[in-house]
């Protein structure tokens, strides 16, 4: 009888840093940053294969109708959220976390949804386990789908209320190569911030679960659900009581049992399985009690006017506070939600179009707030300590052009440079031609995130380098948020030189910029299909 094969050694702490840089600085040095073929199938918002159910429990409607009665930047209001029963008030978060948004006609990608994406691929899929019960959140059929498992086995117990979140990297195209890797778990960060910002305005307690056994138990969930090459998930427990409401006969027909994109869920390639390697460096991680999660800014981020700042910063050329004074003009919940954009441009086109416009220094202070909240847990705060935020500004709040350092919800003022967002346009792979704009020259913000990649790996280990993504997709959701509040774009984007941005940024050499978040007001609008419920 054959034996199957040797499960492959798990990959090195070396091999890890191959790994990243070859989607970092490598990328453009070996020649791996493919063109992409749009009209290749990949599986994004294919359910899995045994989350196609025709049972399961449909999500509530009027979670419109909450977020908008809740002003930004607080919580839903006590007494709307309390006469919600635990079942349905779990229902309204999920919804506001993953749910639906609209639908952009002339657009070839899919709808668009509450979690930042600069690629409107969505390769974070969110599961719900409730003791025995697994379900898989469908936006599409508004439902929670019962999962049945190959031979009615269900995947054992979890304690309480959980949401699974993993990454599947067959949902991004295959051409991206092992950059499907940096994207989900960015992804998958931003998805955290998004489910617990939920959690937050719906008045949810929520925990991380990040050590190596709540990884185990979460991985056997997702995988319960069918074939698929996933991320190591995260587990977030919700302070949700009662018992999972019975599943039911879902209005509509169940999808097809079988897709013609199925056999891309396991498809033999390399970047993929490398990738979920890489991943799954986070089962060694040390156990821990779940960390408490919030997503919303520390203290308020509204309600006093943004302190201005002199040209040269501040006196003792500390960092220069500003304080929020939030949106001119009252924003929901609701809105917020809908204006969240990565930025357009007409159909047949590619990139994202801005038009130079002038930003309030509340605007800034705002995103500043949203930055500056730490992702939860120990392990994930101590990752984005190393991590260093810049920000390139022009036309904003009478700040002076040019690279200034984030510390905290404060600047650290640099020389001024009028022409800085011209200086990146070249460092953008999407540089302007007939069929493509990439706006970065008419840009109010440029956030850059940068770290020591190899330092980081010598004191974290090989897991350190997923870690880094989670806290990257967090701290981003926040800007997008923010940039949302305040009627901006704000496109994540791993899609830049490092050569290029790395010394325009002032940054040391050993030191990598690894994510940017573009902000500006877009020159492109059209009307829209609202799909919210």
């Amino acid at each position: 009888m054959n034996e199957p094969p040797p499960a492959p050694a798990p990959p090195t702490l070396d091999d890890v840093r191959r790994f990243a840089f070859r989607q970092g600085p490598g990328k453009g040095h070996l020649g791996e940053q493919h063109l992409v073929d749009d009209r290749t199938p990949t599986t994004s918002a294919l359910p899995p294969g045994r989350a196609r159910s025709a049972t399961g429990v449909p999500l509530p409607l009027g979670t419109h109708e909450l977020l908008a009665a809740a002003p930004y930047p607080g919580p839903c209001g006590a007494g709307a959220v309390a006469a919600l029963e635990p079942q349905e008030r779990l229902g309204h978060l999920l919804t506001t976390a993953f749910g639906l948004q609209r639908r952009e006609p002339s657009h070839r990608y899919a709808d668009h949804r509450s979690v930042a994406s600069g690629r409107a691929k969505y390769p974070v899929h969110a599961f719900l386990a409730q003791g025995a019960e697994v379900r898989y959140h469908d936006a599409y059929r508004h439902a929670l789908v019962d999962v049945a498992p190959s031979g009615g086995a269900a995947a054992g117990p979890v304690d309480g209320t959980s949401v699974l979140l993993a990454g599947r990297y067959s949902d991004l195209p295959a051409a991206y190569g092992r950059l499907r890797y940096a994207v989900a778990e960015v992804e998958l960060g931003v998805a955290l911030r998004s489910l617990c910002v939920a959690a937050d305005l719906f008045g949810v307690p929520a925990a991380l679960a990040l050590d190596g056994a709540a990884t185990a138990r979460a991985e056997a969930v997702v995988r319960s659900a069918g074939p698929g090459t996933w991320s190591a998930p995260l587990a977030v427990r919700l302070d949700v009581p009662g018992p999972a409401a019975p599943g039911r006969v879902l209005p509509g027909p169940p999808p097809a049992a079988r897709d013609g994109r199925d056999p891309l869920l396991e498809a033999d390639d390399p970047s993929a399985r490398n990738a979920a390697a890489v991943s799954a460096r986070r089962h060694g991680l040390p156990a821990g009690p779940p960390a408490p999660a919030r997503g919303l800014p520390e203290g308020s981020p509204a309600g006093s006017s943004a302190a201005g700042l002199p040209p040269g910063g501040p006196a003792d050329g500390g960092p220069a506070v500003l304080s929020p004074g939030g949106p001119a003009g009252a924003v929901d919940w609701a809105q917020v939600l809908w204006n969240r954009t990565a930025g357009r441009m007409p159909d047949r086109l590619y990139g994202f179009a801005l038009r130079p416009a002038e930003v309030s220094a509340d605007c800034l202070a705002d995103l500043l707030a949203w930055a500056d909240r730490p992702p939860p847990g120990r392990l994930l705060a101590e990752v984005a300590e190393r991590v260093r935020l810049s920000v390139a500004l022009q036309r904003v709040g009478g700040l002076p052009a040019g690279v200034h350092q984030v510390e905290g919800r404060g600047l650290v003022l640099g020389p001024a440079r009028p022409g800085i967002m011209a200086a990146l346009q070249p460092g953008f792979a999407q540089p302007p031609a007939p069929n493509t704009d990439s706006g970065m020259r008419h840009a109010a913000m440029a956030f850059v995130h940068s770290v020591d990649v190899d330092a980081l790996l010598d004191d974290f280990g090989p897991a350190a380098f997923g870690l880094l993504q989670l806290c990257l997709g967090w701290s981003v959701h926040g800007l997008c948020l923010a940039a949302a509040a305040h009627g901006l774009v704000a496109r994540p984007a791993r899609s830049f030189v490092e050569y290029r941005v790395q010394p325009l940024f002032g940054l040391r050499r050993e030191e990598t910029p690894v994510f940017m978040t573009v902000c500006g007001t877009s020159r492109f609008t059209e009307p829209m299909l609202d799909l919210r419920t």
